[in-house]
C-alpha cells in the first residue's frame, strides 16, 4: 500500500539557468510537514515540477533525477500553465474563495483547460495507483482530481485538503461550475479544512447543489461514507522555537536591533496580494500616528511584502497603492531621525525572517480573509520566553486557535488603530502570559501532526468504507441471491414503493406504476411458491387504484391497514387529528415554499422534497421541537423519512406488517427491498437469512445495498425469470 500525494506544485524547484537544471528543494509548510509524516507506507508525490520545456530530452533528464526521491512530474504547456493555474485557479477560484467577487475575471477556455490540466494529473497519478493505495489532493487548483481518480482506480482511498478559505453558498453559487467542482471534490473519502466556517460553508453548498444530506460531519454519497473535517495546519515548531538561538539569527537580531535604535517595531510580513489587507493596516498606522503623537520617534512598521503575481493588473495596482500609501505616511511624519514606515519588497531569508520576528515588539497580521495564515504562529513560536503582542484578523483561520492575540475586524481601521494602542501599552507580564498560552497550543497542533491526524483519520474512513463495500449486492451476490430463489420452495418477497419500485417525483402523485412494472408483478404472482406484498406509506386509496387488480398483499400507511385476499384489515384505529398540531404544520409549510401537507387516516406527513435544504433542515427541526410534547401526550411518534417528516401511532410500522405475514407460513426464501428510513423495521423484522436490501444507501440492519433505484427492477427480472 503507498500514500501518493498530488499537488500543483512538487515540493522541489526545478530551475534552467545557462541551460543547466538545478534542484532546489522547497521549504513550504506542505513539503515539511509531509516529509515528516511518519508512516510505514511508501510515499509517492505528483506534481507540476515548476518549469515549463518542450524539449522531450530536458523532460526525461528531470523525471529521471525527481523519480529518484519518488517525486513524479507532471509536465504543462506553456497554454496549460496561463489558463488552468493563471487564469481559472488564481483569477476565479482565489478571489471567489477569499470574497472578493470583483476580481474574478472568468473566461470559458480557462475552465475547459483547468478540466484538462486536472485529467492530466489523473491519468499521470493512476500510472502509480494501485488497489489499496492512500491518495491525497492538495488544494483548490485540483477539485476536479478526486472524482477522476474514482473514476479510474476501484478501490483507492481518496482525502483532499482545502488550504484557503471556502465561501459560504450565497458567493459559491455564483460559480457557473459549481456542481461540477462540487461532484470533483464528493469523489473524496474525507474533505478537510482548516476550520469548522469552512466546513460548513461546503456543507451547505453540497446539500443546494449537489442533493447530498449531511448528518453531523458525514453523508452516505453512492456507495461510501464521506466525511468532512477541521485540521487547523501548524508549523514545524521546533525549527521556529530553536531557531533563535542560532549563530546566524542571533548576529542578525543584534543588527536589527542596532538599525533600529531602540524604537518599539511592529512586523507585517506578507505576499503581495489584495486579500492580505496591506493598505488597511498602512491606513490604520497612519490614523494611529495622528492620534498618538506621543508615538513619534518611538515605534516603526516594518512591512515585508513578498513579490507574487505583480504582473497580473489587480496586483500591479495594489503594488501601487501600497508605494503611495507608505510615501503619504512616511511623508507626512519622518524626519532626519526616524522614518516611520520601513519598507521590504523582497522575499527575506529563513535566518533573516527569524531575526526580525525576534526583536518585534507587535506582530500585526490582519488579512482581510485568509485560510490559516502561518505567519501569526511563526511569530509566536519565535517568541519563545521573551514578551511580544500578537494582532490578528478575526477572518484568518488562525484566529480560531489563537484567542490570546488581539482580535481585530481589519475593514475596522479604529478598531485596528486602537488594537496598535493596546499592544504597545499591554505590560510585560500578560504579554509573556498571553504568548505563554499560544505557544502551548501551537506547540501540540504542529504541522506534523496536521499530517498524521489527516491521514489516521483517512485510514480509519478506508476501513469504514470496506466494510460497506462488502455490503454491496454485486453481479456474484446477485447470481446467489437469484440460485437460491430458483430452488426454493415457498418465498416472502416484500416491496417498499416509493424510492424502490418507483423513482422519487417533484409531485409524489406522478409518481405511476409503469406497465413494466405491472407486468413484473404479474410474473412475480403467477408462481405459486411465492407470497408477494407491496408494504408503502402510501395510502389505501392509491394502492387500490394502482394494484388492486393484482392478488397480491397490500400494507398501506406502513401497516395501518392491509389486504389480503381482496379484504383490508385496519391494524390500528382511525386517528382523530388534533387541531393544534395539524394547524402548526399547516402554519409551517405556508412558511416553507415547496412543502406540502399530507393528511391520511392514521398519519400526518410533512414532504419537503421541493424546499431548499438548508430551510427544510430548519424547518425540519422546528417541526419535531415544537410537536415533541404534543405528539407524546397524543400517543404519536415523529419519524424523519426521505424528505419527510412523519407523525403516526405507536406500533404502526413495516416491521409488524413482516411479523405478520411471516406467521402465514414456513418460508424458505425471504426477500425485502426499500429505500427509507421506515424500511428499517422492515429490514430488522425479517430473519437473519433473509435478503435484505437498501436501495442507494448502506443499512446497518439490512444485509445488502444497491447503489442506484434503477437496480431493482433488473433485479425482480432476474428472480422472475
Amino acid at each position: 500500500m503507498k500514500l501518493i500525494i498530488i499537488s500543483n506544485r512538487l515540493p522541489i524547484k526545478v530551475i534552467k539557468k545557462n541551460g543547466k537544471m538545478s534542484f532546489t528543494p522547497s521549504e513550504g509548510g506542505l513539503a515539511t510537514g509531509l516529509a515528516s509524516l511518519k508512516t510505514t507506507m511508501e510515499k509517492h508525490w505528483v506534481g507540476w515540477p515548476g518549469i515549463f520545456t518542450d524539449n522531450d530530452e530536458e523532460k526525461d533528464a528531470i523525471t529521471k533525477h525527481l523519480e529518484k526521491f519518488n517525486y513524479h512530474p507532471v509536465f504543462l504547456s506553456k497554454n496549460q500553465i496561463e489558463e488552468y493555474y493563471h487564469k481559472y485557479s488564481n483569477s476565479v477560484i482565489w478571489p471567489l474563495c477569499h470574497y472578493f467577487y470583483m476580481h474574478i475575471k472568468y473566461g470559458i477556455s480557462s475552465w475547459k483547460v483547468y478540466q484538462e490540466v486536472n485529467q492530466l494529473f489523473a491519468q499521470m497519478s493512476s500510472l502509480l495507483i494501485e488497489a489499496g493505495d492512500i491518495v491525497w489532493v492538495q488544494d483548490y487548483q485540483l477539485m476536479l482530481l478526486p472524482t477522476m481518480l474514482r473514476e479510474k482506480n476501484a478501490n483507492i482511498s481518496i482525502g483532499y485538503f482545502h488550504h484557503i478559505p471556502f465561501p459560504s453558498y450565497e458567493l459559491f453559487r455564483i460559480l457557473p461550475e459549481r456542481a461540477k467542482i462540487l461532484n470533483g471534490l464528493l469523489g473524496a473519502d474525507l474533505i478537510g479544512f482548516h476550520t469548522t466556517d469552512y466546513m460548513r460553508h461546503f456543507m451547505s453548498a453540497s446539500e443546494r447543489v449537489s442533493n447530498v444530506k449531511f448528518i453531523m460531519d458525514e453523508t452516505k454519497y453512492k456507495n461510501r461514507m464521506i466525511h468532512v473535517d477541521a485540521f487547523p495546519m501548524g508549523i514545524n515548531y521546533d525549527k521556529y522555537s530553536d531557531a533563535p538561538l542560532k549563530a546566524a539569527p542571533k548576529k542578525l537580531s543584534m543588527e536589527w536591533k542596532k538599525k533600529f535604535g531602540g524604537r518599539k517595531i511592529i512586523i507585517s510580513v506578507d505576499r503581495l496580494d489584495y486579500s492580505k489587507g496591506i493598505t488597511h493596516r498602512l491606513k490604520a498606522f497612519d490614523l494611529f500616528l495622528g492620534e498618538h503623537p506621543e508615538y513619534h520617534e518611538k515605534v516603526t512598521l516594518v512591512m515585508v511584502v513578498v513579490p507574487s503575481r505583480d504582473k497580473v493588473d489587480a496586483y500591479a495596482d495594489l503594488k501601487k497603492e501600497i508605494n503611495e500609501n507608505i510615501g503619504m505616511i512616511n511623508g507626512k511624519y519622518s524626519n532626519l531621525n526616524w522614518v516611520p514606515v520601513q519598507y521590504f519588497y523582497r522575499s527575506f531569508s529563513f535566518e533573516r525572517l527569524i531575526a526580525l520576528y525576534h526583536i518585534s515588539d507587535v506582530a500585526l497580521v490582519s488579512p482581510l480573509r485568509d485560510g490559516m495564515n502561518l505567519v501569526a504562529k511563526e511569530y509566536v513560536a519565535v517568541k519563545r520566553d521573551t514578551p511580544g503582542v500578537l494582532i490578528l484578523s478575526e477572518m484568518a483561520g488562525a484566529a480560531q486557535e489563537l484567542r490570546d492575540a488581539i482580535i481585530v475586524n481589519p475593514n475596522d481601521i479604529d478598531n485596528m488603530k486602537d488594537a496598535i494602542l493596546k499592544a504597545l501599552q499591554m505590560p510585560l507580564e500578560e504579554q509573556l502570559k498571553r504568548m505563554a498560552r499560544m505557544q502551548k497550543i501551537i506547540s501540540i497542533q504542529t504541522i506534523q501532526k496536521w499530517a498524521a491526524d489527516f491521514i489516521l483519520e483517512l485510514s480509519d474512513i478506508k476501513t469504514e468504507n470496506e466494510a460497506l463495500t462488502a455490503k454491496l449486492l454485486d453481479d456474484t451476490k446477485k447470481k446467489k441471491l437469484v440460485a437460491n430463489y430458483s430452488k426454493s420452495k415457498k418465498r416472502l418477497i416484500v416491496l417498499d414503493y416509493d424510492g424502490t419500485l418507483s423513482p422519487f417525483t417533484s409531485i409524489p402523485e406522478e409518481a405511476i406504476p409503469t406497465a413494466e412494472l405491472i407486468t413484473l408483478l404479474k410474473n412475480l404472482v403467477k408462481d405459486p411458491k411465492n407470497m408477494v406484498a407491496i408494504c408503502s406509506g402510501r395510502d389505501q386509496k392509491t394502492l387500490m387504484n394502482w394494484f388492486g387488480d393484482l392478488p397480491i398483499v397490500l400494507a398501506a400507511e406502513h401497516g395501518a391497514f392491509i389486504r389480503e385476499d381482496g379484504e383490508w384489515t385496519n391494524t390500528l384505529i382511525e386517528k382523530k387529528w388534533d387541531k393544534d398540531i395539524v394547524d402548526i404544520i399547516e402554519k409551517m409549510t405556508d412558511k416553507t415554499p415547496g412543502s406540502f401537507l399530507e393528511i391520511k387516516k392514521t398519519a400526518l406527513v410533512w414532504h419537503y422534497r421541493n424546499v431548499d435544504p438548508w430551510v427544510a433542515a430548519l424547518r425540519e427541526q422546528q417541526i419535531i421541537s415544537v410537536l415533541r410534547e404534543k405528539c407524546s401526550r397524543e400517543g404519536l411518534q415523529i419519524m424523519k423519512g426521505n424528505k419527510i417528516v412523519e407523525l403516526k401511532a405507536i406500533g404502526c410500522d413495516k416491521g409488524y406488517v413482516v411479523k405478520h405475514l411471516l406467521e402465514q407460513g414456513k418460508y424458505d426464501f425471504m426477500f425485502a427491498i426499500g429505500d427509507d428510513t421506515t424500511d428499517e423495521d422492515m429490514f430488522r423484522g425479517m430473519p437473519k437469512k433473509a435478503y435484505t436490501i437498501k436501495v442507494e444507501e448502506v443499512s446497518n440492519d439490512a444485509r445488502f445495498y444497491v447503489e442506484s433505484q434503477k437496480e431493482v427492477l433488473p433485479l425482480l427480472k432476474l428472480m422472475a425469470q
